[in-house]
């Protein structure tokens, strides 16, 4: 019951592709391509399906301007890779059931669109063949579906060969975009055209096959030898010459082409085209030989062999270019900028160490600031000397003074308990301050406050003592 109210719905809807008003037409349009031929599992019926597309050729024949035009052929032809498997098989063949039938009837105004149209539905042919992963037995059967439509079709045989004309012409050239592929596939794609060759009766739509398809690969067959027998390299793996050239030197046509025009099947017509192509391409094949060069498909892989790749943690390169992989515990990446935990636990140790050798130093303070070499400093870099520093620096100070006759300035200098002295020696950096330090060495410094006013008076009477001297 839902199947026949939704059979009901369609027709409607394909009577109003029809229309002359195109706020109705794009209405109905927009419903049959979105939600009622999606929704359908199943192919239509015979009548149902070519019903719906006399009425979306209808539809393109009342499109006007070339932008309107263009988004109404990519709808339509890019509903053939949104439908099911079996549903869009059947709406290409109708399709090209329908272009031939109705070909006649195109005027020269209207047909630029309806060759835009073939263009763009052979290029989803293939988009469809590449989601299925070039499978071998469907593109098999989607060809032999092609070739049924066009070259080996019985009905309105005379009316519908404007439309074998343009697929000829457009084939290779929409093909080229898909290549590399496989050589067995080549040979299923490719056959239908040497098959034609051997039994058309039109000798347009053999010129046409020769020339839009093996011309075309002799061409670029000849220029790529070329170039490799130059030494030159193609920087572009993807250019014309090299893929189609390839194809060319690869696929062994002139011995198909033989068999093909030396069999009973061959209208008699055609073996004069055939044998001068296999004459072409065996000159070009054995050219290849002779010079040496190795052309060869490239391997392709399809899309359900691509391993799924899997990311691997850290890893180590050694010399040898061999990966190993090092322990979690090591080198596990947190957080916090992607601090290993390795490095965080020998910071903890560090620190833990220095607070250790801190207090140790705290508690021999004393006995660090009085040794001899009496190097400790505070943060602000003053000097601290011990009682045996001070009393050595003392003894030179009276010593000068003696010398220079200045007793009485220096006995006044010899008061002072302590004197700062650039010559000293720093801290050592292995050891740090700790507080308890610091109270020592503030308890210093106030101790060499009273000294700094009797320092200066020293300095003058040095440089009168040196001038003096002189």
């Amino acid at each position: 019951m839902e199947e026949e109210q939704a059979s009901q719905v369609g027709r409607s809807l394909i009577k109003q592709l029809a229309c002359c008003n195109k706020t109705t037409r794009e209405k109905a349009l927009r419903l049959l391509l979105k939600s009622w031929l999606p929704s359908q599992s199943q192919p239509l019926s015979n009548d149902d399906a070519k019903k719906l597309w006399k009425g979306l050729f209808y539809c393109m024949w009342h499109s006007d301007k070339p932008l309107i035009q263009a988004d109404l052929v990519d709808r339509l032809s890019s509903l053939l890779l949104s439908l099911h498997l079996p549903l869009s098989v059947q709406y290409f063949s109708i399709f090209l059931l329908t272009m031939r039938r109705e070909w006649s009837g195109i005027d020269a105004l209207r047909l630029d669109k309806f060759y835009l149209l073939i263009r763009r539905f052979v290029s989803k042919f293939f988009s469809l063949l590449k989601t299925n992963s070039w499978d071998l037995q469907l593109v098999e059967s989607l060809m032999g579906v092609f070739d049924e439509g066009t070259f080996s079709a019985q009905e309105n045989k005379a009316h519908g060969n404007g439309v074998n004309y343009h697929i000829a012409t457009v084939f290779l050239e929409e093909l080229r975009s898909f290549l590399p592929l496989k050589q067995q596939v080549l040979e299923v794609l490719l056959k239908p055209f040497i098959s034609a060759l051997g039994r058309v009766h039109d000798k347009v739509l053999v010129g046409k096959i020769r020339s839009g398809v093996f011309e075309l690969l002799l061409k670029n067959g000849k220029a790529l030898l070329g170039i490799k027998k130059s030494g030159d390299e193609i920087a572009d793996s993807s250019d014309e010459v090299v893929v189609l050239g390839t194809v060319a030197l690869t696929m062994g046509f002139s011995g198909r082409l033989y068999e093909m025009g030396s069999s009973a099947e061959c209208w008699q017509g055609n073996r004069k085209v055939l044998f001068a192509l296999h004459s072409e391409f065996l000159k070009l094949e054995k050219e290849a030989v002779n010079s040496g060069v190795q052309i060869l498909i490239p391997d392709v892989v399809d899309e359900e062999e691509v391993p799924e790749l899997v990311p691997l943690g850290p890893a180590e390169v050694v010399g040898n270019g061999e990966v190993l992989k090092k322990c979690e515990k090591d080198k596990e990446v947190i957080g916090n900028g992607g601090e290993s935990t390795e490095r965080r636990r020998k910071k903890k140790k560090k620190k833990k160490g220095d607070s250790s050798d801190l207090a140790g130093a705290a508690q021999s303070g004393k006995e660090n600031v009085a040794s001899e070499n009496g190097d400790n400093a505070n943060d602000g870099n003053a000097m601290v000397f011990s009682e045996t520093v001070i009393a050595n620096l003392q003894k030179q100070f009276e010593k000068v003074a003696e010398e220079t006759g200045l007793d009485e300035e220096a006995a006044s200098v010899s008061d002072s308990p302590e004197v700062v002295s650039a010559t000293s020696k720093t801290v050592s950096k292995k050891r740090k301050r700790t507080k308890s330090l610091k109270g020592k060495a503030s308890q210093d410094s106030a101790d060499l406050n009273g000294v700094v006013g009797k320092e200066s008076a020293v300095a003058k009477s040095g440089e009168k003592s040196a001038k003096k001297v002189l």
